[in-house]
């Protein structure tokens, strides 16, 4: 299966902000889906959700105390 577009992008800017400093999946795709892709966010998420947990990520907090994924390296 095929992952989510936004898989490396969302996981580098967590290993950037570092571990329970990291953005949720919501949050990280309202700041990257525009126009139309908007009204189909719920999609996005849940892709990108099963993307993370494809690869293994690490499930953490965010910086507000969401559910955020870090690279397991």
């Amino acid at each position: 299966m095929k992952n989510s577009q936004y898989l490396s992008a969302y996981l580098s800017a967590n290993k950037a902000r570092g571990e329970g400093k990291g953005l949720t999946i919501g949050s990280f795709l309202a700041y990257v889906l525009r126009g139309e892709a908007k009204r189909y966010s719920g999609n996005y998420v849940r892709a990108l959700r099963n993307s993370c947990e494809r690869v293994g990520a690490i499930e953490g907090r965010s910086k507000l105390g969401g559910v955020a994924f870090y690279p397991a390296d």
